[in-house]
């Protein structure tokens, strides 16, 4: 729910600390960093020392104080502290979440068990979106209230997962806690009854198995020619999720639809379209669990590529007709001519009355002469058929586009190498792997507006588009399909990568 959290009061943000678009930026970006420093942390520190589930149970806690920060205290710098500590949480649970579920999975649904974990994430979005509607309309404060609960969220499931989440028979095998190993195994397979001797069969498999990983190191990633291969694609899949601009879309999608004029003025209702958004991306993230063992990872990846990569290039022709190529850099706010270009630089406002924009001030009003008063907004007004043209298609290539991605390029690159390597090195490359999805993150988060500013608006969506279908091509063919093996089995033949 922090994404949706963030994209329906970055707004309101904006306003409350009046900030400028760099400050804007670093309050998803700061997130990405966040990120980095998770996932450093548990390569180098908390990983090999910490089973799953306690680093899951450690995750929670991260969770929670990162939200009561952002939640409960009005400051600007105290914002970007708390949303560094969610970063933490987040990196750590992007990489050991995936990690967990496939190692606890049944070779014949562990695509699927993926999947859903990607499904749930995208369920926090119609509720987050839904629940900013509720207290939007209720005329509470809606950032207070969003990440405070939020908080609250992440309290309970830490709980739950105490008391009822096993340990991973992989990891405690590992670790050599082979009765407890055991005892998860029974429990994973119920109501199937396993004798004795078939438990101690799979932790003997799994016994064998480490022994021949134990003596894998982190260089191993780098200098063994496989591995590596592995790494590059896992790598390069994470970066063309990225570079799809999803992150930055995705924060920034309730700044988007101000632009749209989409019920502009009327409360609660102007968190319509993200909550259809939301509802929209939950829906495919559930059909990616539904087909991904059927259709198999690379169908269902290209399937999900090629539509975001349309999505997007019809989303840029939207924005030429809300901004046209007005660069977002002029010196004076009278040289805007349309009001999507107006409100999207932040010291301007548009008078809907006299068709102007016009410089902000703390009043948010200004005399335009000694008889008349022009309030500003910092959304627009559908005025003619042309607007409202551009404005149905930004929304429904946006929310296509994003969906698009929900369907494949949001669960796939994290299936894929939570598959590819073998246990002694699963973590380690999954935390490298995570590491460029979160730096790319962080570089496409802070450059949105930026490169919005420079290169327009319309330009940044169709720049988005390219490097999508650019970087996924470089790799596509190299991609093993993992469907229906076992995880020994995938990288045992990881060799053959490069045949």
């Amino acid at each position: 729910m922090d994404t949706a959290s963030t994209a329906a009061t970055l707004p309101k943000l904006k306003n409350w600390f009046g900030l400028n678009p760099m400050q804007i930026e670093y309050v998803g970006a700061s997130t990405s960093l966040g990120a980095i420093l998770g996932l450093l942390i548990i390569a180098t520190a908390v990983g090999p020392r910490f089973s799953r589930k306690t680093i899951l149970l450690l995750d929670s806690a991260a969770y929670v104080a990162g939200f009561v920060l952002v939640g409960v205290v009005p400051s600007y710098t105290v914002c970007i502290i708390g949303r560094t500590i969610l970063g933490v949480a987040h990196g750590v649970s992007t990489m050991i979440v995936p990690v967990y579920v496939g190692e606890i999975s049944p070779k014949e649904y562990r695509g699927l068990f993926i999947s859903l974990n990607t499904a749930a994430l995208n369920l926090g979005l119609p509720v987050g979106f839904g629940l900013a509607m509720v207290l939007e309309s209720q005329h509470l404060n809606v950032t207070k209230w969003l990440f405070v609960i939020n908080g609250a969220l992440s309290l309970l499931i830490a709980f739950l997962m105490a008391l009822f989440v096993p340990n991973s028979p992989r990891d405690l095998v590992f670790r050599g806690k082979l009765k407890e190993a055991q005892n998860v195994i029974k429990r994973l397979n119920y109501p199937d009854t396993l004798s004795q001797e078939e438990m101690i069969e799979e932790v003997n498999v799994l016994i064998k198995v480490f022994d021949d990983n134990k003596k894998a190191q982190f260089k191993d990633l780098f200098t063994q020619r496989n591995n590596l291969q592995a790494l590059v694609i896992a790598c390069v899949l994470q970066i063309a999720k990225q570079s799809s601009g999803f992150t930055a879309l995705q924060y920034s999608s309730g700044y988007l639809f101000r632009l749209t004029g989409y019920a502009s003025g009327m409360v609660g209702i102007n968190q319509l379209p993200n909550l259809l958004l939301g509802l929209v991306q939950f829906m495919m993230a559930v059909g990616s669990l539904l087909t991904i063992d059927h259709l198999g990872r690379r169908r269902l990846l290209l399937i999900s590529t090629v539509a975001m990569a349309l999505g997007l290039v019809v989303l840029g022709g939207s924005f030429v007709i809300l901004t046209g190529f007005e660069q977002i850099n002029n010196p004076g706010c009278e040289d805007y001519s349309r009001c999507g270009s107006c409100v999207l630089d932040t010291k301007c406002g548009w008078a809907t009355n006299i068709g102007q924009c016009m410089p902000q001030n703390t009043s948010r009003s200004t005399m335009v002469d000694s008889n008349s008063v022009v309030l500003l907004s910092d959304t627009c007004h559908l005025q003619s058929t042309r607007d409202h043209v551009g404005s149905w298609m930004a929304i429904v290539s946006l929310i296509f586009s994003l969906g698009s991605f929900s369907l494949g390029l949001g669960s796939i690159p994290w299936v894929i190498q939570a598959e590819m390597f073998g246990q002694a090195l699963r973590s380690k490359a999954g935390s490298v792997a995570a590491i460029a999805n979160w730096l790319f993150s962080f570089i496409w988060t802070v450059s949105f507006l930026q490169l919005a500013f420079t290169i327009t608006l319309p330009a940044i969506f169709w720049l988005y588009s390219v490097l999508l279908v650019a970087t996924l091509a470089s790799v596509y063919w190299k991609i093993p399909e993992t469907k229906g093996k076992a995880l020994e089995e995938i990288s045992a033949n990881i060799s053959g990568l490069g045949d």
